[in-house]
């Protein structure tokens, strides 16, 4: 009998966390809600980038338009990474 009380207990967490979701989005999407932000180092989230981007992950694209900010150095270091990778002239 307790599995099946703890089995319905973890439905209702689902549903209550779902539901709970559902209203952030919500209220997200309102302007409502102040974003959230986490600071992570760059390699683990370059990783996991690069891992879902080539196993062409779905969820990926559903933040596409999503803005990142980054440290003004590492602009300028991408920046001049993409000229070069788009100068013709062998390396």
């Amino acid at each position: 009998m307790t599995s099946l009380t703890a089995r319905h207990q973890s439905k209702s967490n689902s549903a209550d966390l779902k539901q709970a979701r559902r209203e952030m989005e919500l209220d997200r999407m309102a302007g409502l809600e102040k974003p959230k932000t986490v600071a992570l180092p760059l390699a683990q989230v370059a990783r996991l980038l690069i891992e879902a981007a080539q196993c062409n992950r779905t969820w990926l694209m559903d933040f596409a338009d999503d803005v990142v900010r980054i440290d003004s150095d590492l602009y300028d270091v991408l920046l001049a990474y993409q000229d070069l990778s788009n100068d013709p002239r062998p390396a």
